[in-house]
């Protein structure tokens, strides 16, 4: 029986479990925490700063080289349950690299945490930059989301939802209608009602006017994920959104990563056109 478009509950299930594409996977996040600890000690930075009282409720902050620069906010995957900031710290090189401040957010993790809470917890890590811009010695009228898999979806949320003004959001293999996400096994952990799906869903809601969108997703990944970028990227041009779609051949789930820290890669050149430009 199908449950979502043409799929059966199996099938929704294949969909949307990265890890049954990557044979290899936990040696990918292995490799992850291990390159973002390189670069936590190869840059000075703050780290673990608190915006809340939980101890996942923590961000870090590499600040660029001069004063008045933009500021590049990344929010990480692992289907809102699972993964840390300190694995991804290796994606901050390429902006410092060209004097562009990075902070990492971490948020709390389901099921501990509803789908609302952790929204507001990245709401509210937004906001605290926002807010200490002078302190931090950034332009608070140039921040940009970036966000991988569940990430994207935070990040495009937040963005939506006006947490605080940004210029535009990078989603990299990105969820953005949560619907089929309710639908699948995930849901086990998540515990999504229909109308907490279409609550979070960016797919549903409205950009604020002028944030630019980079979106991209590995041509190995399934056809969901494929699916979902598309979607998310005619719904925003529709709307009059300024939108890039980047192609990443040959990657999948977690390759996609190692694609956004290369400096030379087309995603993160793309990316870096639209903040300097």
């Amino acid at each position: 029986m199908h449950i979502y478009r043409s799929y059966d509950r199996e099938a929704l299930d294949e969909q949307y479990n990265v890890r049954l594409r990557i044979a290899d996977f936990q040696a990918y996040f292995d490799r992850f925490a291990r390159e973002g600890e390189a670069a936590r000690q190869a840059h000075p930075h703050l780290a673990d700063l608190p915006y809340g009282e939980d101890a996942l409720q923590t961000l870090d902050f590499f600040p660029g080289r001069s004063n008045g620069r933009p500021l590049l906010v990344f929010i990480h995957g692992g289907y809102w349950r699972s993964l840390d900031k300190h694995q991804f710290s290796q994606l901050a090189l390429p902006y410092l690299a060209q004097n562009i401040n990075v902070a990492l957010i971490n948020y709390r993790l389901a099921p501990q945490a509803r789908m609302g809470d952790i929204a507001a917890d990245c709401g509210r890590a937004l906001r605290l930059l926002h807010a200490k811009a002078a302190a931090l010695r950034f332009n608070p009228e140039a921040i940009w989301l970036m966000g991988h898999s569940a990430g994207a979806h935070l990040a495009a949320l937040i963005a939506s939802l006006g947490a605080a003004p940004v210029r535009g959001v990078c989603g990299i293999s990105g969820i953005y209608d949560l619907e089929p996400v309710r639908l699948s096994y995930l849901n086990e952990v998540l515990h999504l009602s229909a109308s907490d799906a279409q609550q979070a869903s960016p797919q549903l809601l409205a950009m604020p006017e002028g944030v630019k969108a980079l979106l991209c997703a590995g041509e190995e990944e399934s056809a969901e994920f494929l699916r979902q970028r598309d979607f998310y990227a005619a719904a925003l041009r529709q709307s009059g959104h300024a939108v890039e779609v980047v192609a990443l051949p040959q990657q999948h789930h977690l390759s996609v990563v190692d694609v956004a820290a290369d400096a030379r890669s087309g995603l993160t050149q793309s990316m870096l056109r639209l903040i300097l430009a």
